[in-house]
């Protein structure tokens, strides 16, 4: 403030912002006018209002500083009249409001405003007194009554016989906020910051005063955390008494040390040009003592250690109620390990948003020219949302020609642009060696890949990738979408691979990777086959043949990981690389792996679709082979000797239809987890000392009936078939479970099936069990004893009945369609007896799912249909019940039934329905839903059309507004050659609310976009079998203490009327 008499004062309010949002230089150097006779009111009043911090004297520009100012405060007095001084400032701040509309905000002190208004008393007598004075000149005095009329009518504050403080305090926070930055005053450069400045206010609860609260802010590199964050500062600074920008903490830290960083802090907060503090223990004491219990906004851009934040001395215990701590950073665990109260990461732009920046950039207007339209797409699909590639690339292009874009685009392809390249290493380099080998084996192979995939390889090539992939997710390198794949931006991916191409002193990664298969040849024209560690070729339907040649393959001793998918092999294989930890083969050309190939070090061994015959003539010993998976390799004649490789987990041979009989030394594979020999169709023989795999929990014999018709089944094997080192623990397996076999049955059995499955009860792990199409005429009721089983597949069988499976507490899948002879269906377990720890996945890719719940199909014969409606039902709910936490069990019912169940009161006779969103995106009660059902009936037919294709009926959820579109497939098999009669069925799916959303955010990330969302049942296939949808259905399912299911039973959960 300063006076330029005894009667105005002008009030300068500065922030200590190191950087300005401001597209062009700020005109108005004052912000608030303020005119009053000093004699009535500078001892209490404006002193008090002057609280501000004050401005240089500007007595000889007064009028300049009337225009250079934004709001004017005329304070009336009962002497200001008086005061020709004040009139004349009073005339010309109303002729500034008049031309310019700048806020004029009257006070009326000790007067009242009626007579100021209409120029009565004291004002009446000061007037007269002008009006003698300026006889010559009476227009002027006119003119000052026609001022005070007009700004006494103005809406202001009337301060007489009120509390002088709490009225000061409401007309400064009004200044204030009329100051504070809006919307409408962005750059026009700044494209896409109203959402996002919009949801870090909300997590900033500006409006509550009670605490001290934490944000911190991450996101990929050149997304726009700092300058999202800078907005944001210059936004709501004004409310804060003391506030500091801190740009990049993390340099400061490297240039000057803590101290550095603590005396940018002091220089913000006290406003001192010239600190005299030259250690920390000062400085933090100075800070302490400054930001003590004083509300204060501080914002410290770029930190890349959670020491930087720990050292500064800014705690929120010290800090005023109110106050307010943004922290930046591209490590989201620095944030979390901090202790922020939430971490807001910065999306992405849109594609409207990006277009309009990239527009602004490239051509200086709001739309793309028409002819680059093509072009300018490709662009965007290059930069992917993010503002920095946006912003340099547009730049550049600006004011080029369209070839000229042709040729920068074509040279985009080949090599990236520096500037943006250079701020995405940052993130590289600040990784350590573990995991940029991971980012470097993500950018180069896995992008897009399923997580839990990715995962289990790059461990085995010894990785560590539990905790490297969540190192790369806090640095925001990667992340995992909805669907459980991982994502990374298309330019670090870029960046990934063009570290691996280059050449360099320091680093050996030039040929290190390989995922073109052009790349194989530049490697043998350089012969740097000892130079490659990884090897992924996948080829796309679209792609050519590809063809590598199997003696540069042979060559490549330090591989450690090949992967082959639609790959054609020329030449011969003499040998593989012996320090090969995972391979992935599909359809591998050979008959036997080659017999130079030792590979001690390989966990998985995946040969899929293979031509293989017996996997090596010799002896191997592999003892860190985990998983071996040679399904549907129909050469496959003989199983390997499982005692040279002890430690497997994972055993498949699916599909080796030649299989005749699986040797007894199985049974040394006492970690054993899964074993899968679905449709094996010839294999005669299961040893019997499978039963004592003690930590079997997957056991799939699918399609498997010989084994169900041999008498010899459970006979005890030669055990010169197993090689010496393993025999006695063979012979001692076998010794068990005969002894256990008959200790718990002394009677003889006669059916197959039944002895089978009695033996069953020794696997005390095992939880998912498949016979389906075995030709089992009869269960025995030992089954219902299978205490540990989750799921169950029973379909394809020829029995009648079931036993009962109350028992089972831990069932939460039972498939028994195509059982043809079935009249009844079993005794399902109690609501009291579900367990609530089930281990049942999910979704799948968004392809399928392994879900609970119950499948009946094409079971004719089944009868009493009203009987069973109510036990699966109240099945069905008894599973939701058993979960009432989880967020992800996906459950299907599919039964015979030619009508949606009543309380579905969203129906349609179609095949697809509008799905209103709002009851659940607008819930704010507390979990009030918690989930959606969604339901069909279809009819089938048989046909005597042959197809090869088998059809599938599926669910999908899409939305007019955006291209995705979620499927799954429901769990029914519509092999034509099992559809004999016509029928009708009904299928219901139930998500949780959280999976559904899942759903949602897949389909539209923003969730903004979903006015028209729609479910479509739909059948793929159909060629060859009549099949039809009906009619569909959906329903809202809330938690509430009434009946779910008013007919059939009484349960905590409803299905709401919404």
């Amino acid at each position: 403030m300063a006076s330029t008499s005894s009667n105005n004062s002008i009030i300068k309010i500065s922030s200590s912002s190191s950087s300005s949002i401001s597209s062009s230089p700020r005109r108005n150097y004052y912000d608030v006018f303020v005119s009053f006779r000093g004699k009535d009111t500078r001892l209490n009043f404006t002193d008090h209002l002057f609280a501000l911090k004050k401005g240089e004297s500007i007595a000889p520009e007064l009028l300049r500083a009337i225009e250079d100012s934004q709001i004017f405060v005329v304070v009336f007095s009962k002497n200001y009249a008086s005061s020709v001084w004040c009139l004349r400032e009073l005339e010309c701040i109303l002729q500034s409001f008049q031309l310019s509309g700048k806020r004029v905000l009257p006070v009326f002190y000790d007067v009242d405003p009626s007579e100021v208004r209409y120029q009565k008393g004291c004002y009446a007598e000061a007037l007269a007194k002008h009006e003698e004075r300026f006889q010559q000149n009476f227009e002027i005095v006119q003119r000052w009554r026609e001022a005070l009329t007009q700004v006494a009518n103005l809406s202001g504050w009337d301060v007489r016989y009120k509390p002088q403080h709490a009225e000061i305090e409401k007309i400064v926070e009004e200044i204030v906020n009329m100051l504070g930055y809006k919307f409408s005053n962005l750059p026009k450069n700044l494209v896409g910051m109203h959402s996002p400045l919009h949801e870090l206010e909300k997590h900033l609860l500006l409006d509550s005063l009670d605490d001290v609260r934490v944000v911190g802010i991450c996101g990929m590199g050149g997304v726009g955390k700092t300058t999202l964050a800078t907005i944001l500062y210059n936004k709501i600074s004004h409310q804060f008494p003391v506030f500091c920008l801190i740009d990049d903490l993390s340099k400061i830290y490297r240039d000057d040390g803590l101290i550095g960083a603590q005396k940018l802090i002091l220089h913000q907060t006290l406003v001192e040009e010239q600190l005299q503090t030259c250690n920390i223990y000062n400085a933090s004491n100075l800070i302490q003592s400054r930001l003590h219990c004083v509300k204060a906004l501080i914002i410290l851009d770029n930190v890349d250690q959670v020491e930087q934040l720990e050292k500064l001395a800014v705690n929120r215990e010290w800090l005023g109620a109110g106050s307010r701590i943004i922290i930046i950073s591209r490590d989201e665990h620095i944030l979390k390990e901090y202790g922020v109260d939430v971490v807001y990461k910065v999306p992405l732009l849109n594609r409207t948003d990006s277009l309009q920046l990239f527009s602004r950039k490239a051509f200086k207007l709001d739309h793309i020219m028409s002819s680059y339209d093509k072009l300018a797409s490709e662009i965007l699909r290059y930069a992917n949302g993010l503002p920095l590639a946006i912003k340099v690339l547009g730049s550049f292009l600006y004011d080029r020609n369209i070839f000229e874009w042709k040729s920068a685009l074509a040279r985009l392809r080949e090599s990236p642009n520096k500037d943006i390249m250079d701020v995405l290493r940052l993130s590289f380099d600040g990784l350590e060696e573990m995991e940029k080998e991971i980012f470097l084996h993500i950018a180069c192979f896995f992008k897009g890949g399923e997580e839990k995939y990715v995962k289990n390889v790059l461990n085995c090539c010894g990785f560590h990738a539990d905790i490297g992939l969540r190192v790369l997710i806090d640095k925001s390198v990667i992340s995992i979408s909805t669907e459980n794949n991982i994502e990374i931006h298309r330019l670090l991916q870029e960046l990934g691979r063009k570290i691996v191409q280059e050449k360099s002193i320091k680093e050996s990664r030039k040929w290190s990777r390989m995922w073109l298969h052009k790349q194989f040849y530049n490697v043998m024209s350089e012969n740097m086959e000892k130079k490659v560690g990884a090897i992924v070729f996948v080829r796309d339907k679209k792609e050519r043949k590809i063809f590598i040649m199997a003696e540069t393959l042979s060559k490549m001793i330090h591989l450690r990981l090949l992967i082959l998918k639609g790959v054609t092999l020329t030449g011969n294989l003499n040998g593989l690389s012996d320090e090969l930890r995972y391979v992935e083969w599909n359809r591998y050309p050979f008959k036997y792996l080659p017999s130079s190939f030792l590979p001690n070090q390989l966990v998985e061994l995946i040969l899929r679709y293979s031509s293989v015959k017996q996997l090596w003539k010799d002896k191997k010993y592999l003892p860190n082979l985990r998983t071996l998976d040679l399904s549907h390799s129909k050469s496959l004649r003989k199983m390997p000797n499982f005692g040279e490789v002890p430690n497997l987990e994972r055993v498949s041979f699916e599909g080796c239809v030649k299989l005749v009989q699986m040797g007894p030394s199985i049974g040394v594979l006492r970690k054993l987890v899964y074993l899968n020999l679905k449709d094996c169709k010839k294999l005669i023989i299961i040893p019997k000392n499978i039963f004592g795999l003690s930590s079997l929990e997957c056991l799939n014999l699918s399609g498997c009936s010989k084994v169900f018709k041999n008498p010899r089944q459970l006979r005890k094997h030669d055990s010169s078939e197993s090689s010496s080192h393993f025999q006695s623990t063979t012979s001692s397996i076998l010794k068990w479970t005969r002894i256990h076999f008959h200790s718990l049955y002394p009677y003889a059995h006669k059916d197959i099936a039944s002895r089978f499955l009695h033996s069953l009860l020794s696997l005390s792990c095992l939880n998912d069990l498949d016979i389906s199409f075995c030709g089992i005429s009869q269960l025995p009721n030992a089954i219902g004893r299978l205490r540990w089983l989750e799921r169950l597949n029973l379909g394809g069988n020829n029995f009648v009945t079931v036993p009962s499976l109350r028992k089972l507490s831990r069932l939460a899948y039972l498939n028994l369609q195509h059982c043809k002879l079935l009249k009844s269906l079993p005794q399902l377990p109690f609501a009291t007896a579900i367990e609530h720890d089930l281990h049942i996945n999910n979704l799948d890719k968004n392809k399928s799912w392994k879900s609970k719940g119950l499948v009946i199909f094409n079971c004719p014969k089944l009868g009493e249909r009203e009987c069973w409606n109510s036990m699966i039902f109240s099945w069905m709910i008894q599973l939701i019940r058993a979960n009432p936490q989880s967020s992800s069990d996906v459950i299907q019912i599919v039964t015979p039934g030619s009508e949606i169940p009543s309380w579905f009161n969203n129906q349609s006779n179609s095949r697809s329905l509008s799905i209103a969103l709002s009851p659940v995106m607008h819930d704010d009660t507390d979990n009030n839903f918690i989930g959606i059902a969604c339901c069909a009936v279809f009819s089938v037919s048989p046909t005597t059309t042959t197809y090869a294709k088998t059809p599938a009926i599926g669910i999908n959820f899409s939305n007019r507004n955006t291209r995705r579109r979620w499927y799954g497939i429901i769990s029914v098999s519509l092999e034509r050659y099992l559809i004999e009669v016509k029928s009708d069925h009904m299928c219901l799916i139930y998500f949780p609310l959280e999976s559904f959303f899942n759903i949602l955010k897949f389909i539209d990330e923003t969730l903004e976009n979903l006015d028209n969302f729609r479910m479509k049942f739909s059948i793929m296939n159909p060629k060859g079998l009549h099949t039809k949808v009906q009619s569909c259905g959906y329903h809202w399912v809330n938690k509430q203490n009434h009946a779910l299911l008013p007919k059939f039973l009484s349960s905590e959960v409803q299905v709401s009327g919404n």
